[in-house]
């Protein structure tokens, strides 16, 4: 045997190893799925918080005239619709369109 073989023999025998432990070991692809989590977590967070920003508004205006109507809403937020006894906010950030039909509803996709 020539040392150019067994070097070569080495080399493979340790890929295979190496390959075969990697595929046991859990964990490789959940650090990746992880990390979208956290994302999507961060995201959805600071979308509550904007429309948490438009929401006080409103409720100010309801406290202060009995109705939403009239009420003023800062960028990026858009009052869309609003009356004595609901609301409607929404928020585009390029591709992304949100609505929050309210009082009380949750940040949905797509617009009012």
């Amino acid at each position: 045997m020539s040392a150019r073989f067994g070097l070569s023999l080495g080399l493979m025998i340790a890929a295979v190893a190496v390959g075969g432990w990697r595929m046991l070991l859990p964990g490789a692809d959940s650090a990746s799925s992880g990390v979208s989590n956290s994302v999507s977590t961060l995201l959805s967070t600071t979308l509550r918080a904007t429309f948490i920003g438009g929401q006080a508004s409103l409720d100010a205006q309801r406290n202060a005239t009995g109705s939403y109507a009239g009420a003023v809403v800062a960028p990026p937020i858009t009052l869309v619709r609003a009356d004595a006894t609901s609301y409607c906010l929404q928020l585009a950030q390029g591709a992304v369109l949100q609505h929050l039909a309210g009082p009380g509803g949750t940040p949905q996709p797509g617009a009012c």
